[in-house]
């Protein structure tokens, strides 16, 4: 209010008659700047503050007042402005770097990270971390010093709680800035980055990750401190950023759930098959709450969805799909966290890819399938009837039934057993796809009592496009008595729309025939 912003240059004349140096009064200014930006309310002085700011991030001069600002200022907001002016600098000046001083920044901001450790705001370590992730990055070719990340991050693994946890946010920003295109290098140079990357320390990463979780014996009911709670927070990140990691340098976009496989190396076969890992995250989805206990989840789709030729044999991976599946029919059977919406939405994934990864000649030998199948329909049918709160994952449940729909003509029926398994299925399906249409008509009366107070699904035109995709493929098993359910209330539909329409108009005809409209127009 009313300040004065100085320009960031500093006359080095004025300082000295001071009795301070040039760094200690660019400093002091630079925290007037932070504190203008950050805290001001005059746009006009922000928009002055944020512009002299980014004076820092013009050359490659700034490094060294960049480290002083680090190691001389207390204010959460120099720290951030001087991390984040490091991060661009050395990304526009790299190759002006000598050997030495890429080894020496990155051991600079290593040690700057485990001696302040618990005094540094959680935004600081944030852009720090990320600083972190970008000189390993950068440095991965030049210096076998830079692929020694995992020998720096130990010691922090082997101190205080909150160097723990800085230690794994270092591999969070690591895995992930190692997972992503650099604005200014190639694609390729990005992709040779990676899979080094990968091939060397990935796998150790990711065990780090899994032994970390493991010793916070999360099955052991205690208090927990809040510093226990965010390391778990952190592990479980770190566990999704690894199984989520690109293996194969393909980019994939994130929202193509058909494309769902895990390419893991080979070299993962020991961790990934090794059902007590997949029962740790399990356990972590029980006894924590979001948003630990959906980060749990997540890891657990990107397991159910690793490549089938990664088993050592068809027996580890039938081993491996009835753990998953009675995890899920534990969930399921319990309804255990589901109230939470982060939760329902995971597990929703978790459906939609579970036939997307596996069989149904595999799905039908797990122990209890018909069982199974009919707990998915009576949560496929609860959740359209709460379609207000499920509207976003209601694609995946249809999914789920689509894809075992459409593998129904391959299963052999000629045992017992996978008859009535067949049966069960095509039931089920039926049970779903009414249920499905009486929801969606139903949902016309809320949304028109409502006047515009809940979304109508028709206008969601992504969600709406996702579940008319799926729809086909399931209606078409029961078809004929699909067919004549949706002939039959679309002629009793049409019928009353036209005795409204021979009434007098008022109020309460509008309103029938809007209810009337929006039906037809889903029929």
């Amino acid at each position: 209010t009313g300040m004065t912003i100085e320009f960031l240059y500093i006359d080095e004349s004025l300082a000295s008659k001071a009795n301070i140096t040039w760094e200690e009064k660019l400093n002091e200014r630079l925290e007037k700047l932070c504190q203008a930006l950050y805290e001001g309310t005059d746009q006009a002085l922000r928009n002055e503050a944020q512009q002299q700011l980014l004076t820092l991030q013009s050359t490659a001069d700034f490094i060294p007042q960049c480290q002083f600002i680090l190691d001389n200022s207390s204010q959460g907001y120099a720290q951030l402005v001087a991390a984040s002016s490091l991060e661009q600098l050395i990304s526009q000046f790299w190759n002006s770097f000598t050997v030495a001083q890429k080894v020496e920044l990155k051991s600079y901001i290593i040690m700057f990270l485990g001696n302040n450790a618990p005094r540094l705001e959680d935004f600081v370590v944030t852009q720090l971390t990320k600083l972190c992730g970008r000189l390993i990055k950068l440095g991965w070719f030049d210096s076998p010093e830079f692929r020694e990340i995992s020998d720096d991050v130990s010691k922090f693994l082997e101190a205080s709680e909150d160097h723990h946890i800085i230690g794994m946010r270092i591999l969070v920003s690591l895995v992930d800035e190692m997972n992503t295109q650099t604005p200014g290098r190639t694609l390729t140079v990005h992709r040779k980055t990676a899979m080094s990357f990968r091939d060397q320390i990935l796998l150790q990463i990711f065990e780090i990750s899994v032994a970390t979780l493991r010793n916070a014996q999360i099955t052991v009911q205690r208090p927990r401190s809040d510093k226990e709670m965010r390391l778990i927070t952190v592990c479980l990140q770190l566990s999704n950023q690894c199984l989520g990691f690109d293996f194969i340098g393909t980019n994939p976009e994130e929202s193509s759930e058909d494309v769902g496989t895990v390419q893991v190396p080979s070299s993962w076969r020991n961790a990934v098959q090794d059902v007590t890992i997949m029962q740790l995250f399990f356990d972590y989805y029980r006894f924590t709450e979001p948003p630990r206990s959906n980060a749990a989840l997540e890891v657990l789709v990107n397991l159910s969805s690793v490549r089938r030729s990664l088993f050592s044999s068809d027996k580890e991976r039938a081993v491996f799909l009835q753990t998953l599946m009675s995890g899920v029919q534990s969930i399921m059977q319990s309804k255990q966290g589901l109230q939470h919406m982060a939760n329902y939405h995971e597990f929703c994934r978790m459906l939609g890819r579970l036939k997307a990864s596996y069989q149904l000649s595999e799905l039908v030998k797990i122990n209890g399938f018909a069982e199974w199948l009919e707990l998915a329909s009576d949560f496929t049918i609860k959740s359209l009837a709460n379609w207000q709160y499920s509207m976003n994952s209601i694609h995946y449940l249809l999914a789920l039934w689509g894809r075992l729909v459409a593998a129904l003509p391959y299963l052999r029926t000629d045992a017992p057993e996978s008859q009535h398994q067949a049966q069960v299925l095509r039931q089920c399906t039926l049970q779903v796809v009414e249920q499905y249409i009486k929801t969606m008509l139903d949902s016309v009366d809320v949304v028109v009592a409502s006047d515009g107070g809940v979304e109508d699904p028709l206008e969601d035109e992504g969600s709406l496009r996702e579940q008319m995709d799926r729809l086909p493929t399931i209606a078409r098993l029961q078809y004929e008595t699909v067919a004549q359910f949706l002939a039959q209330t679309f002629e009793e539909t049409v019928t009353m729309y036209q005795q409204c329409a021979a009434m007098p108009y008022n109020g309460q005809v509008v309103h029938q025939m809007t209810i009337l409209e929006g039906r037809m127009t889903w029929l």
